[in-house]
């Protein structure tokens, strides 16, 4: 199959992947590793884009590189930060000794899409910002938070 990406097709990438930029602060992923994601996308939608459909090719591939880049950023935040990063804002910076325990409860404890809502918890994202990334809702994120926290206490007090 045939991928013709022109000037229009790379404004639309460029369009979504600046819009996920602003609108989730996403400023520790390089631009362009976001753009490549975005390419890839469109050219899922190229592929799948079924020409009767009732929505625009622009809108459809809109959405599909939006998703295709979120999924990208959702791994991108996967694991736990080192305990050596400065402080982060609206967080306080857990002592060395619990700092390893929140590590092994992430590592046995919890899936990848927990291990992911930590992390971002961590980074400074509030709960409204954690549920628009992964498309979850606030009792899913708060619910999370509370079981790691549950998990280290449980730990740290032995």
């Amino acid at each position: 199959m045939n991928f013709e990406f022109d000037q229009k097709d790379e404004r639309l990438v460029r369009m979504v992947i600046r819009s996920l930029i602003r609108k989730y602060g996403i400023f520790d992923i390089d631009e362009e590793d976001l753009f490549q994601e975005g390419v890839l996308g469109f050219m899922k939608a190229k592929m799948n884009y079924q020409a009767q459909s009732k929505a625009k090719f622009e809108t459809y591939a809109s959405i599909v590189i939006r998703n295709h880049v979120v999924d990208y950023i959702r791994e991108q935040v996967k694991e736990p930060l080192p305990p050596e990063d400065p402080a982060l804002p609206g967080r306080c910076d857990p002592d060395p000794a619990l700092w390893e325990i929140l590590r092994q409860v992430l590592k046995k404890h919890c899936d990848k899409l927990e291990q992911s809502i930590f992390n971002a918890y961590y980074k400074g994202y509030s709960y409204q910002e954690i549920c628009e990334i992964f498309d979850i809702n606030k009792k899913k994120v708060d619910n999370t938070i509370q079981k790691i926290y549950r998990y280290a206490r449980s730990i740290y007090a032995d």
